[in-house]
């Protein structure tokens, strides 16, 4: 698991977990936008990426069945889940609904 935070603080901090593996191309094709929000250093979100294949029991903890899979925590619960190909302003809409 990829821990680089993005210094979320507070109590309106997310933490946005990516679930995904290296040979899904869905999930390649997500990289580069959660990349691009990443550096955009959103003091109010964690960003943490997941290999379901070297973290199976992380995917099992958020009953990830399919990928990529976003799951948005707010105070470690579960506030928002989408499994399916986002672009970043969806993407960034949808996270910020939540803060």
């Amino acid at each position: 698991m990829t821990n680089e935070k993005n210094t979320a603080q507070g109590t309106e901090s997310l933490t946005l977990l990516q679930f995904y593996a290296d040979w899904c191309q869905p999930c390649r094709m997500m990289m580069p936008i959660v990349e691009s929000i990443r550096q955009k250093q959103y003091q109010w979100l964690d960003i943490q990426q997941i290999d379901i294949d070297r973290e199976e029991d992380m995917a099992d903890k958020y009953h990830v069945r399919s990928i990529p899979t976003f799951v948005a925590l707010k105070n470690n619960q579960e506030v928002w889940r989408k499994s399916a190909l986002l672009s970043e302003q969806a993407l960034v809409t949808a996270l910020s609904t939540l803060r």
